[in-house]
């Protein structure tokens, strides 16, 4: 099978997968939300947040399983023995973070909550080695069915727990089953058990490499959950309450955006890393791709966000709608950064993605710090605000290191953006000469689906090469 039918094959899979499991989440968020209120809300997210950071750090892990290009038996054996420690390792520091806000004046109740979710990153760290061999072999249907299943039961048990009045210990237990269920299910599709008793010798061979991985995914991770904690520091739980369900449609959006390409992306690059030219055309066929429809869920919420998020919640979160669309600005700058990252992994430079996640961390960390003491909109602009200058910083750093990068590219591939802005602009400007109330149903369809028919215009006619590349890659795939 062809590299293109093998990426649309993981698209596709992961995009069913995105579906399932993103409305799955939906659906536990918004009912969490509405039973638990924002203060609740923000304290389970304070509380979660460093599981959810370890948790997805070692799950990264299964990279280093994917690019190996022999992985026998001793390696893997290596491998498994490896995130184990590390997932020990992390628990130990959850642990100790949990004794830390003990001693910490008004946080009585979240280290109980941050106590069992310990499980995490020892459920993740077990499930690395077997979600890698299912990388390997292009399992996709396996990689969607657990992931998804994880999610469905532990929403399960956290929609009844919220109905039933357990507050933010509702998403705490979510948190902690969703991977254990998960790497129970690749344990068994994979068929693989370790046979012997890891060398320290060879987990120190092959923690050097994996270092750069995991470092450059713990950084993400840090970038997208540490908000919530410094958010609650400085503003409240409450406040931190607001910015994690408007982080969950953000997280929504990216899902079902840009996931299903993303997801697909390492293992193809890694096959093509011996044809330079090769990868370094699939990577911005993936940037332009991505960025193109990155728009379109900033567009859609900045007129449908104030009516839905009335509908929904009746004015009980404060300033959610504003701060949704806020954060959706940063979209077409992470749909550049995300391919970028991979692309620097699979040639062989994961170190130099380290960095970069480095120092965005310390931006995100400063800026939202800041925009957090004017209010939640400020520190949603703040985030944005870095995705594009951390997007642009790494353009300029892979332009250097790679000068055979055409520039040209790097401009062609963010003009979506500021169409996106444009029709915003626009058809804003529109809506208030027209005094229309985007409170009621009709203006909010009207001006809705105005916005977004214009940005597929004006896409379709400057971009139309793009959307030809899609539709002949499903043509294929039929």
């Amino acid at each position: 099978m062809s590299y293109s039918k093998l990426a649309m094959k993981g698209a596709i899979w992961s995009l069913l997968q995105v579906l399932a499991e993103r409305f799955t989440q939906t659906v536990v968020m918004l009912t969490a939300a509405l039973f638990l209120g924002p203060h609740d809300f923000g304290v389970a997210a304070m509380a979660t947040a460093p599981a959810i950071i370890a948790a997805s750090t070692l799950q990264s892990g299964n990279q280093l399983i994917v690019q190996r290009e022999e992985a026998d038996a001793r390696f893997l054996d290596t491998a498994f023995g490896l995130f184990i420690g590390i997932g020990i390792a992390a628990g130990v520091v959850i642990a100790a973070l949990a004794l830390i806000f003990r001693l910490l004046p008004g946080y009585d109740n979240i280290w109980l909550m941050i106590l069992p979710t310990v499980a995490a990153p020892l459920s993740a760290a077990v499930g690395v080695v077997p979600e890698g061999l299912l990388m390997r072999t292009f399992n996709y249907r396996v990689l969607a069915i657990r992931k998804t299943a994880g999610q469905a039961i532990a929403g399960v048990a956290c929609c009844a727990m919220a109905v039933y009045g357990f507050g933010a210990w509702s998403i705490v237990v979510q948190v902690t089953l969703a991977p254990i269920i998960s790497t129970v299910i690749s344990l068994f599709a994979a068929r693989w058990r370790p046979t012997a008793v890891a060398r320290l010798g060879d987990m120190a061979d092959v923690s050097r490499f994996s270092g750069a991985v995991l470092g450059v995914s713990v950084l993400n991770q840090i970038n997208i959950r540490s908000v919530d904690v410094i958010v609650g520091m400085i503003a409240g739980p409450t406040a931190t309450g607001v910015f994690r369900l408007a982080r969950t449609v953000l997280d929504l959006a990216t899902s079902l955006f840009l996931n299903p390409v993303n997801n697909t992306l390492l293992p193809i690059f890694s096959r093509m890393a011996g044809d330079r030219e090769r990868t370094i055309e699939a990577m911005w066929q993936a940037c332009g791709i991505t960025s193109l429809i990155a728009s379109v869920p900033f567009v859609a919420s900045t007129f449908a966000g104030p009516f839905v998020a009335d509908l929904v919640f009746k004015g009980k979160w404060p300033h959610l709608a504003e701060t949704v669309t806020v954060l959706l600005i940063s979209l077409p700058f992470v749909a550049m950064i995300v391919p970028l990252q991979t692309y620097l992994v699979a040639t062989g430079r994961p170190r130099l993605a380290l960095w970069n996640n480095f120092f965005q961390t310390i931006a995100n960390v400063v800026m939202i710090a800041a925009g957090a003491y004017f209010g939640i909109v400020w520190a949603a602009g703040a985030f944005s605000l870095r995705c594009m200058l951390g997007g642009l910083a790494l353009i300029f750093v892979i332009r250097k290191v790679t000068p055979d990068i055409r520039i040209a590219k790097d401009v062609v591939t963010s003009l979506p953006a500021v169409v996106g802005l444009g029709v915003v602009g626009a058809v804003g400007a529109l809506t208030w000469i027209a005094s229309l109330d985007l409170s009621r149903l009709l203006p909010t369809l009207a001006t809705t689906t105005l916005a977004l028919l214009l940005y597929a215009a004006i896409t379709f006619l400057f971009f139309r090469a793009r959307i030809s590349t899609v539709l002949m890659a499903v043509k294929s795939k039929r």
